[in-house]
């Protein structure tokens, strides 16, 4: 009986080291994730990982081909997007609305639009009455841009310089403020 009792402490013992073991390297484990920032989930100004912009050739939905370059001697807002992007619907408008402004500024806007069908794009565009230039990349230029979320947005100083990387929905306030940053000291 004593044996008995001895071999099912020990065996709960074990039970309740192991546990705690397992419950002290998880907890090893997430706080090293935390501090790393696994998992986390960038949003608004962040480095874009490179200074120059790529230039991209890319056909628009008018039908004419749109290259980047063309573009390069004056301020550039480049804006990766989708059909399907919930963000995306509620910056179509705002971005729509000062399109005009900034272009009468010397700014050049571009809407690319990433992983998406071609009709559904059209019909993203169509319901936006988009005005802008907007082309259809279906070879992966996102990527060159490390485009990992949408929107995804560049601002870009004339010479395709990347000014700024804006991950996420952008509001009126500070679109119009990284417009302007833009064409400050050029």
């Amino acid at each position: 009986m004593v044996m008995l009792w001895i071999e099912r402490w020990s065996r709960g013992r074990l039970l309740v080291v192991t546990v705690g073991v397992s419950a002290l390297a998880l907890s090893v484990v997430l706080a090293v994730a935390m501090f790393r920032g696994v998992g986390d989930s960038p949003l608004g100004e962040v480095e874009a990982g490179f200074t120059e912009a790529a230039d991209f050739t890319l056909p628009s939905f008018d039908g004419d081909p749109f290259t980047l370059s063309d573009y390069s001697s004056g301020p550039v807002f480049v804006y990766f997007w989708a059909s399907w992007c919930g963000p995306c619907f509620r910056e179509a408008p705002l971005i729509e609305r000062l399109w005009p402004e900034f272009e009468a500024a010397g700014h050049q806007f571009v809407g690319v639009n990433i992983l998406d069908s071609e009709d559904d794009a059209r019909a993203f565009i169509e319901r936006f009455e988009l005005t802008f230039p907007m082309v259809l990349d279906g070879g992966g230029t996102y990527l060159d841009y490390g485009v990992v979320g949408l929107p995804e947005a560049f601002f870009l100083r004339p010479g395709l310089i990347v000014n700024r990387k804006f991950i996420g929905e952008l509001t009126e306030a500070e679109f119009r403020r990284m417009l302007d940053e833009l064409t400050e000291g050029s």
